[in-house]
């Protein structure tokens, strides 16, 4: 158990069993009554932050559009935040208010994690609460700055072959299809998978950019250079780009979510990683970067106790349809997830603020082992999937816990 001497073991699961509440609901639809501890924990909020310890579990993502249910029909919550392109949420958020749009279209805009008929679901159950509650309706923000999307690719090329002709369209297409396969797999996940084609991405669009730039009559379609830039920044900005900044993605993320609060005076959801809203003063990724300060712990800085930190995670299971051929196993004997899966029922809430005796106050205190599945996530060495927390009722206010996980469901069509 970790952090914690062996006879302390029985008091920490002693304490997770008698102050656990179970869940009795397992579809998104259904009551909410078995979250009406979580609600209470959840009253005085302006902003919770939703962390997933994984985007590709069916049962996650219905336990966060359960807990959504409960903060928007009943606390009045009116803003879903997601750290996405502004732009491409913006299209869902049309479709939610007014419903203009195609929903399908829209979701297949937004990072590939979103494409799922789960998060169809959320969209569609936001779009029926605004038909009921038009004066007072759900809005979706996104948290991103615009950034390039296939389309983008096309609109150059379309543009290249009317100032170039064949040999300069074909040129410029070698490099974006090479390129434009990190917005279904980013290119860090390709590396991580062996299938990533060799030269960086972001010198491919450098690439054809100098080419769009030396086009006759270039000049005059600023529209074909400014996409051609955005695909620059997009590939530089990633990853494997090693350009991407979670210090400016905090900044911003962090003034549009308190300024929603405080000049709008509406109380917002922030469905997110846990990375992201976890209220951690120093975190060390399991993705390729350097350690941080999240989104949450800004959030805990300027709110208080007013931003509420909800942790979501599970034990095992498959989540091989968004991460393919990957199972997870049972979690490591050392980290707080396995704590928490022996010790609860099969769907829980637990209130980590729960008065608690010294053997537990020093379990919380950790440090803990915790895992995330991300894109570079390999069963085979699940070992090195977790993040080291600190105090876990500081990181989290509370857990809403599943045991056993089966994969999302894709969207059946890509965006072209």
């Amino acid at each position: 158990m970790t952090g914690v001497r062996n006879d302390a073991s029985a008091a920490v699961r002693r304490w997770i069993t008698a102050h656990t509440h179970a869940l009795t609901e397992s579809g998104p639809n259904g009551p909410l009554a078995d979250l009406g501890p979580l609600e209470a924990m959840l009253a005085d909020a302006a902003i919770v932050g939703v962390g997933e310890t994984t985007r590709a579990a069916h049962e996650v993502t219905v336990l966060g559009h359960r807990v959504l249910r409960v903060l928007v029909e009943h606390l009045g919550f009116r803003v879903l935040a997601i750290q996405d392109d502004e732009s491409a949420v913006a299209g869902l958020d049309s479709y939610v208010r007014t419903g203009a749009g195609d929903p399908l279209t829209a979701l297949r805009e937004l990072w590939v994690p979103w494409r799922t008929q789960e998060m169809l679901a959320v969209v569609e159950w936001a779009r029926s609460f605004n038909q009921r509650q038009p004066g007072d309706p759900l809005r979706l923000v996104g948290l991103q700055p615009p950034a390039a999307r296939p389309a983008d690719y096309r609109a150059v090329l379309d543009q290249v072959a009317q100032m170039g002709g064949e040999e300069a369209y074909d040129a410029v297409r070698r490099h974006y299809d090479t390129i434009v396969t990190a917005h279904e797999v980013p290119e860090h996940v390709q590396h991580s998978r062996g299938t990533h084609p060799g030269r960086r991405f972001a010198d491919h669009a450098q690439d054809a950019l100098r080419l769009v730039a030396a086009l006759p009559g270039a000049a005059e379609r600023p529209d074909a250079l400014e996409r051609a830039r955005l695909i620059v920044d997009f590939h530089t900005a990633s990853f494997a780009g090693g350009g991407y900044d979670y210090a400016a993605v905090r900044r911003r993320s962090v003034a549009a979510m308190t300024r929603l609060v405080q000049e709008d005076g509406v109380k917002v959801a922030y469905w997110e990683g846990m990375s992201f809203t976890a209220n951690a003063a120093r975190l060390e990724p399991v993705t390729p970067l350097e350690s941080f300060r999240s989104v949450g712990h800004e959030l805990r800085r300027r709110l208080g106790s007013r931003y509420f930190s909800l942790l979501i995670a599970f034990g095992q299971g498959d989540v091989s349809r968004l991460h393919p051929g990957q199972h997870v196993p049972p979690p490591s004997a050392d980290s707080a997830d396995a704590v928490l899966t022996a010790a609860g029922p099969d769907r829980f809430v637990l209130d980590l603020r729960t008065p608690r005796p010294d053997p537990v106050a020093a379990w919380l205190r950790g440090p803990h082992r915790l895992r995330g599945i991300g894109g570079i996530y390999d069963a085979a060495a699940d070992h090195d999937h977790y993040l080291t927390t600190g105090p876990l009722d500081e990181w989290f206010d509370a857990v809403v816990h599943v045991r056993t996980v089966t994969p999302t469901n894709l969207l059946s069509h890509r965006p072209r």
